[in-house]
């Protein structure tokens, strides 16, 4: 039915509830959560920093300020941070499933999970949004967005150079290309070329002995927070936790087969229970107020300046976001594994709201920019701009009054511009939340359920070992 799946899918489950579809928590279910919300917040950063500029300065410097711009509470638009969750966050949930292969020391299956993984990657992360640019790139065309070429032709060659040398380009391994069609879309060939770093350390991995895999892990991060190169860092710092979820997670099965596979007791908590809590709490705190870094002006920020000028070395000289980068990094990998062990923290990630967030979390990511530019001007407006210039001169510029929101609210003093920033996010988030499910029932779903089809249908039958019943060529 066209109404139902043009419907947001809570809608449209509401109205046909016999058609909803359920959905089950798993072991890693809060990862999905905390990657829902961070994709919320990066969509408020780029609707505030395109909107509301002076809202994303630190408190109490340059001019009055809004409550919002307080540490801990800047965090709901700080973007920025965010994107080096993503990064943990992929490197723990791609290694799962090889790890817990690993531990059932089932060689096959771990090949069997690399392998597949590894062959529908590409699928997965450029599929989405190659099919989103070539939307926009059709809508630009038609005059419905941004500046049209002046043919056909030109539009798509220019798509085209898009598509292949910034959004699946691999080559330049942590650097912002800057894709043209949507600029936000520069972390997929990061992500891209470092999920296939991960799994060729732990293919390198995957024979070894427990205590040296670790090592071995513990010294690549080491090594690649020496070498300035974050986003490696990241990945593998995932391949840790992942690791250690492994080891002390209640897993009456380690993999899913058949097998009697061994269970691990959790850890005796030696620093007590309080203790444990406290310190989790202590880092998820300390990540909230990293997350708050300013885009400018960190160096005179009361605690961020610490930060700044306690940064290591390559980061602290490579260029001004760098550091940044380096406590970004490094706080997530930590945040990540407090947000775990944290019940109250994990089970809110785990109920509907923060699930169906991690569902539509990569069509958010994908279509927010084109959401916003494409309606952000209309809903917000501008303030009241005064004549310009002489009445009988060329230059003569009729003022203008108040239009859209800021008519209404204002945006001369900290209260009315937070009152226009917080209607503007009411009026501006339902029609993202839109595009994005219908994006990911119509499109992203789709691309999913090809990979998989791809991927078996090029499947090499012809061994006698091959046994298609085991289902590990679709392991994520």
């Amino acid at each position: 039915m066209f109404l139902r799946s043009a419907l947001p899918s809570f809608v449209a489950d509401a109205i046909w509830p016999d058609h909803r579809t359920t959905y089950k928590l798993h072991p890693t279910s809060y990862l999905d959560g905390l990657r829902g919300i961070a994709a919320i917040i990066v969509c408020i950063c780029h609707y505030t920093e395109n909107n509301h500029g002076t809202l994303t300065n630190p408190y109490g410097v340059n001019g009055p300020s809004s409550w919002i711009q307080l540490p801990f509470l800047r965090i709901v638009f700080s973007g920025r941070p965010m994107v080096h969750i993503f990064f943990v966050i992929s490197g723990f949930v791609l290694s799962v499933k090889p790890i817990k292969a690993i531990h059932s020391h089932n060689q096959e299956k771990v090949l069997a999970a690399l392998s597949s993984s590894a062959f529908r990657r590409p699928i997965r992360l450029f599929g989405p949004c190659i099919a989103s640019t070539f939307l926009i790139m059709a809508a630009t065309q038609c005059g419905y967005i941004y500046t049209p070429a002046p043919t056909f032709a030109e539009q798509f060659w220019n798509w085209k150079d898009v598509a292949f040398h910034q959004i699946t380009w691999p080559w330049s391994w942590d650097k912002d290309l800057r894709p043209g069609y949507d600029i936000h879309l520069w972390t997929i060939p990061i992500e891209y070329v470092h999920s296939m770093l991960l799994f060729m350390i732990i293919l390198l991995l995957s024979r070894v002995r427990q205590v040296v895999r670790l090592s071995a892990v513990f010294g690549l991060i080491v090594y690649f927070l020496c070498c300035g190169k974050w986003a490696a860092f990241e990945f593998t710092a995932g391949l840790f936790l992942a690791e250690c979820h492994v080891i002390h997670g209640p897993h009456p099965k380690l993999w899913e087969s058949s097998e009697i596979l061994a269970t691990y007791p959790p850890p005796k908590p030696w620093l007590g229970r309080i203790g444990w809590n406290m310190l989790h709490i202590s880092i998820v705190a300390t990540w909230l107020f990293i997350g708050g870094w300013p885009n400018m002006d960190g160096n005179i920020t009361p605690g961020i300046r610490w930060f700044l000028a306690s940064t290591p070395e390559p980061f602290r000289s490579m260029d001004w976001l760098h550091p940044q980068k380096f406590w970004f990094g490094l706080s997530a990998a930590f945040a990540v594994w407090s947000i775990g062990e944290l019940r109250p923290l994990r089970k809110l990630l785990e109920g509907p709201v923060a699930q169906y967030c991690g569902r539509i979390s990569y069509a958010v990511y994908i279509m927010h920019g084109p959401v916003l530019d494409n309606t952000q001007r209309y809903v917000l407006g501008h303030p009241f701009f005064p004549a310009e210039g002489d009445l009988d001169t060329a230059d003569y510029i009729p003022a203008r009054p108040a239009t859209g929101v800021r008519m209404f609210v204002g945006d001369e003093t900290p209260v009315q511009r937070t009152m226009g920033w917080f209607i503007g996010l009411c009026l501006l988030g339902p029609l993202v939340i839109w595009a994005a499910d219908v994006f990911w029932r119509w499109v992203d779903n789709p691309i999913v359920a090809l990979g998989r089809r791809v991927e078996m249908a090029c499947l090499d039958d012809s061994s006698e070992d091959y046994r298609p019943r085991q289902g590990f060529a679709l392991a994520a």
